[in-house]
């Protein structure tokens, strides 16, 4: 092993690799000793990481950025709609739903998905995604009751949809390396918007309930 490294390459400390990859340093040990991610050793035991090596794990795996929170909806999509129909079949909220309501569901829910995504990126949405995520609550609300379906059902229904996206969150340090504590963050983010969704919800629901 050299013990000089080549000036034609732009090397990276550990530190640095971490920050540029969005994960813990921990993480980006282990993908070296994978062979993941190739190191260079200094003469001192140091590891250096090619700028080049880290440019080309930043486009395969989905480890921070938009590129994260883009994973997150492709992934979560994906295991709604092979979930879906298994759920549908045995799902007693489900067997009333007309085609065009799983159509507006299926719809608004990919909207909300978007927007929940965004919080494995950032600390909080804008005043205006906020108010979009909440409309989507009440929304829904209206929409089951009017369609006369129970409280508890729409409850289950909306329950169905957060327990794929967490599951899609949960598995993050398995699918892009994204280091445990980072992980929890995202999952403490999304539960506290969507459990503010599920309270306009269920607001909504008892007022057009009410009116009627």
């Amino acid at each position: 092993m050299n013990a000089e490294l080549p000036e034609v390459v732009e090397w990276h400390t550990l530190g640095e690799a971490s920050r540029l990859l969005g994960v813990h340093p921990a993480t980006i040990r282990q993908w070296s000793d994978e062979g993941k991610l190739s190191a260079f050793r200094t003469p001192g035991g140091h590891r250096r990481f090619a700028r080049a090596d880290i440019e080309r794990l930043l486009q395969m795996t989905p480890v921070r950025g938009h590129g994260l929170a883009s994973y997150v909806v492709h992934t979560a999509v994906e295991r709604t709609r092979k979930g879906l129909p298994e759920a549908l079949a045995h799902a007693p909220w489900a067997q009333h739903l007309a085609d065009d309501e799983r159509g507006h569901w299926r719809a608004a829910g990919r909207q909300l998905l978007g927007l929940v995504a965004q919080l494995a990126t950032r600390a909080e949405l804008s005043t205006e995604q906020q108010e979009s995520a909440l409309r989507f609550g009440r929304d829904y609300g209206c929409m089951m009751a009017r369609t006369e379906h129970s409280l508890p059902d729409a409850v289950l229904a909306f329950l169905f949809f957060r327990d794929f996206l967490l599951e899609t969150v949960l598995q993050l340090p398995e699918t892009t390396g994204l280091d445990r504590n980072a992980t929890l963050a995202i999952v403490g983010r999304s539960n506290a918007l969507l459990n503010a969704v599920l309270r306009e919800m269920m607001n909504a629901f008892q007022e057009v309930v009410t009116e009627t």
